[in-house]
Order: structure tokens, then C-alpha cells, then sequence
């Protein structure tokens, strides 16, 4: 065996080396990501159990109420909670928002939250929060131009304000919803 093959056979021991450093690389990169993708599902999580949370709550839930179905008058208490309740969807909207940008959420998932953003802030409680947030620097950035396009599309959209109504008088009060679960419960 001459230097020559000598030098040929180290090449491609190389070149099989690189190849296999590569795939290595690869490998690790996909499973950064999987687990990147699962740790996301927490944010989901988290979500919705803010949302869970809140609607088990009568009080909220009650606030919650004037707010999206009857455009009631809101105390100064039951401002601050239903906007401190708001942020915080906003803050969970962004990561899910960030996590998307990033190819790390699923596209359900950032659908679904952007939609129930958009459904919030179709009313004048939330949207005038929303506007009070950037006034203040807040969200001024690609994500706060996302919500602004969820606005933009959401005023697009026609919606028959006499559906709402009656939509919202279809639906129980707390107080008959929990009455309501009590019968069931027994039965």
C-alpha cells in the first residue's frame, strides 16, 4: 500500500466522519426543537387554565358577562379585575404569538388564541384598554401590529349587533348556571 492510498483512505474515514457529525448535529437540532414545541404546550396550558380558572370564579365570570354580552356599566373593582385579567390573556397571546414567529407553536393553537383575542376586542372595554396599553409604549412592537391587524380584520367583519342580543339572552345567568349544575349534580 503506497502513501498515496494511505492519504485516499484517510480522506474518506474524513469525509465519513464529517457526514456522521453533520447527521449528529441534525439529530440534536430536531430534538432541541420537539422539546422547544413541548415546552410550548405549557403556554396552551397555561392558557387555559387562565381561562378555566376565571369562568369558575361567579364574580369574574359575572364581570365577565357585562362586559361581552350585555355592554353593562362596569364598577371601578370590576374594571381593574376584568382588565388585569385582560393583560394577562395579552401576555399569554404574546408568547404563543412568539412561539409562532419562531416555528415552535403549533399554527391551531396560535389561531384559536388570536381568534379569542379578536372576539374581546370587538368590545369597547377591551378595545379601549388595548389603545390605552400603546399609548403608554406598551406593545409597540411586530406583536402589537399583529393585534392591530386582528382588529382591522375583526372591523372588516360584519356582525349583526341583534344576534349578539340574542345570543346573550340565550345564555344563562350565573346564578341559573349554577342552579342548573346543583339539579344536575343531584339527579
Amino acid at each position: 500500500m503506497t502513501l498515496e492510498e494511505i492519504y485516499y483512505i484517510g480522506q474518506t474515514i474524513a469525509v465519513v466522519a464529517i457526514l456522521a457529525s453533520l447527521g449528529a448535529i441534525w439529530f440534536q437540532q430536531r430534538q432541541a426543537n420537539q422539546i422547544a414545541r413541548t415546552q410550548n404546550l405549557s403556554l396552551v396550558s397555561n392558557y387555559l387554565e387562565t381561562l378555566r380558572a376565571f369562568m369558575e370564579n361567579e364574580d369574574l365570570a359575572e364581570i365577565f358577562r357585562k362586559v361581552m354580552f350585555e355592554d353593562a356599566p362596569l364598577s371601578a373593582n370590576e374594571t381593574t379585575r376584568i382588565m388585569f385579567y385582560f393583560n394577562l390573556l395579552l401576555s399569554t397571546h404574546r408568547d404563543i404569538w412568539t412561539a409562532h414567529v419562531a416555528g415552535l407553536a403549533e399554527q391551531r393553537w396560535f389561531d384559536e388564541t388570536a381568534a379569542n383575542t379578536a372576539w374581546y376586542l370587538s368590545k369597547r372595554t377591551f378595545l379601549n384598554e388595548w389603545r390605552r396599553l400603546q399609548a403608554n409604549g406598551q406593545f409597540a412592537d411586530e406583536f402589537g401590529d399583529h393585534i392591530n391587524g386582528l382588529i382591522a380584520r375583526r372591523n372588516e367583519a360584519t356582525v349583526d349587533p341583534a344576534s349578539i342580543a340574542s345570543d346573550a339572552k340565550a345564555l344563562p345567568t350565573a346564578d341559573e348556571a349554577l342552579l342548573a349544575d346543583k339539579q344536575e349534580t343531584s339527579a
